[in-house]
């Protein structure tokens, strides 16, 4: 199962469609850029409450501290996954991206792996190799994902063994990583069109 992750795989894309579309729909005065805005906040939010409740066995000494490091990092990382794939996805749809086409989750994989700095972006694999890459090689480049952002998860998983306040912690940084990964992701929607990744897969 897990030779076959890709994240985007676990969002519903028709109900990450109509939330993004209600979204317009409630705010026509907006601009593209601050409807984003509004969604990087809610999925921030998410996330935040993600690191808050996984943190919190750490307050409890021995088998707590245990299940914050272990199982609470685990819970963390597949919730920081979870909630910001569903922010690139529903900030896709503003910039009207389609969500049916294959170049339009290769690109999402690509804006994810850039905003959270992973080194195979722009060092490993160019943009054009992403965008045609077959499903082996793709595969691949979403294990990177899962594992860079594991490992930013594991760096701060001591944090969650801190009394109480660890909790508190670990929530904010959730929140900020969140808010700044959404920036970046915006600005990357913001200076690139429909379309750019189109073309003909092949295997790399």
């Amino acid at each position: 199962m897990f030779m076959r992750f890709n994240p985007f795989d676990l969002i519903n894309s028709d109900e990450a469609r109509r939330r993004a579309e209600v979204l317009k729909k409630a705010h026509p005065e907006m601009t593209k850029r601050q409807l984003c805005s509004i969604i990087t906040k809610r999925k921030a939010a998410w996330c935040a409450g993600v690191g808050t409740v996984t943190a919190l066995p750490g307050s409890v000494p021995g088998l707590g501290t245990l299940m914050a490091l272990v199982g609470g990092t685990a819970f963390d990382l597949m919730g920081l996954l979870y909630f910001m794939s569903e922010m690139i996805t529903e900030m896709a749809v503003v910039y009207d991206r389609d969500l049916r086409k294959k170049g339009t989750s290769r690109e999402m994989l690509w804006v994810f792996m850039h905003s959270i700095g992973a080194d195979a972006v722009g060092k490993n694999v160019s943009r054009l190799a992403v965008s045609q890459m077959g499903r082996q090689a793709f595969v691949k480049l979403a294990q990177e994902l899962l594992i860079a952002l594991g490992i930013r998860v594991s760096q701060r998983s001591v944090i969650k063994i801190i009394p109480f306040i660890g909790a508190f912690i670990s929530g904010s940084v959730n929140y900020y990583f969140c808010r700044r990964a959404g920036r970046i992701v915006a600005d990357y929607y913001e200076t690139s069109k429909p379309g750019d990744w189109e073309g003909v897969t092949i295997d790399i």
